[in-house]
């Protein structure tokens, strides 16, 4: 919006309101399994700082803006109680409508082989994914699944469920190391499976 500052952006849109209650007290940060596991510099409340401070082309290339989960762990711990993960979707959605695509790793799908039966929809958790006629070549306007990037996590859920092997996260990312980064997470330190 031209005048507005990315701030003022930020909380016009659901959650986002929450934005100036953010003192920065970093206790989002030390509940966030991805800070732990996945990625050190994931920091929610620098996101909302950059987003105050106007800088919205750092905020867009930062990590923290496209990998939230919104699992909502630090939701419990924030003295403010912020969904922090709900401020995190707006600036992720004014990204998207700036043009700005996630850097990270997404499902992809072959249009090919999909025969649009609806699967990965109803097992997305993010609803990244729809069912679209899309022209296809040799095959011509036909339903297929078609994958939001700025909305998947890769979490791998379409490519289990799809009887025609037709979506799924690119081969550089196995399937096994994803299940065991789940894991990961979910057993004591130590133990193994």
């Amino acid at each position: 919006m031209i005048g507005t500052s990315f701030a003022e952006e930020v909380k016009a849109l659901p959650g986002g309101e929450a934005l100036e209650m953010c003192y920065s007290c970093g206790t989002c940060t030390s509940k966030c399994m991805i800070q732990l596991k996945q990625e050190p510099e994931y920091n929610p409340r620098r996101l909302l700082r950059m987003v105050m401070m106007e800088m919205r082309a750092q905020a867009f290339a930062n990590p923290t803006t496209w990998l939230c989960s919104a699992c909502d762990l630090c939701y419990p711990a924030c003295p403010q109680q912020i969904h922090i993960s709900d401020v995190i979707t707006a600036v992720k959605q004014i990204a998207s409508q700036n043009g700005i695509k996630t850097p990270l790793a997404t499902s992809v799908v072959n249009q090919q082989t999909c025969v649009a039966c609806g699967l990965c929809v109803e097992v997305c958790p993010y609803d990244a994914i729809s069912l679209q006629v899309v022209k296809v070549p040799y095959r011509g306007a036909v339903p297929v699944a078609v994958v939001e990037s700025n909305l998947c996590m890769a979490c791998g859920l379409c490519g289990a469920v799809c009887r025609s092997n037709s979506i799924g996260i690119p081969e550089e990312y196995s399937d096994l190391d994803v299940v065991e980064d789940i894991w990961s997470w979910l057993r004591p330190e130590g133990a193994s499976l």
